[in-house]
């Protein structure tokens, strides 16, 4: 008599063949598609730098229209805050595709650094011309060799973000120093920086890792001056 039946499972060999070239070809679309994204994402910072560039042209402009007049101060402060906000965005989409999708693109970061030198530069401009009494910080770091950048950089933030309830305006530019950009090496040579991290507020000179106690203490020194 026959208790069971012992059935035999065969391996189908087409159907784990097409079960694989599926998972394959899945596999490749996500690659596919994700660098679309990333792609998409570049093109998108690369067209937001260039609206900021067009107002800063349009501030160069007034600044060439009347010279050493402050007649146009409104409009220069205006877009100089509307240059900052972009110019912040932009930073923080750079930062996160590099530290989140490992995506370096050392041409449009260079381009960034521009961007940020001239409204730095305007600020400057802007600060003599208008009166304007924000403090300007220009934080000099390196991706290469530099333990304590990244959190000097999160300390500067929280700094600002705190002043700015004590109604103290403070203007961040931050530049890569061993990134080849020529704009980033012309300040630290103007403001002879010769370690990361270091910051140049209001153009003195503060190097190695500071708290954000440290540098509000800064910032406020000069504030009271």
């Amino acid at each position: 008599m026959v208790l069971g039946v012992i059935m035999e499972r065969k391996i189908s060999v087409p159907l784990y063949a097409g079960a694989l070239i599926i998972s394959l070809v899945i596999f490749i679309i996500g690659i596919f598609v994700g660098q679309i994204i990333d792609a998409s994402n570049l093109q998108t910072i690369s067209e937001d730098l260039s609206h900021v560039s067009q107002k800063v042209a349009s501030i160069n402009l007034l600044l060439l229209m009347e010279d050493n007049s402050s007649s146009f101060c409104p409009v220069y402060m205006e877009q100089l805050q509307s240059i900052d906000q972009e110019i912040e965005i932009v930073g923080h989409k750079l930062t996160y595709l590099e530290e989140e999708k490992n995506i370096y693109d050392s041409e449009l970061k260079k381009d960034y650094f521009v961007q940020e030198a001239e409204s730095y530069l305007l600020s400057k401009k802007a600060k003599q011309l208008c009166n304007d009494s924000s403090i300007l910080l220009v934080y000099f770091y390196s991706n290469v060799d530099c333990a304590s950048c990244q959190d000097q950089g999160i300390e500067i933030l929280k700094a600002r973000d705190e002043l700015l309830g004590k109604g103290i305006t403070v203007k961040i530019y931050s530049f890569d120093g061993d990134m080849g950009s020529s704009v980033a090496e012309s300040l630290m040579t103007q403001y002879n920086i010769v370690s990361y991290p270091s910051i140049v507020v209001n153009g003195a000179v503060y190097s190695g890792y500071k708290d954000s106690n440290a540098v509000s203490s800064i910032i406020q020194s000069m504030v009271s001056e």
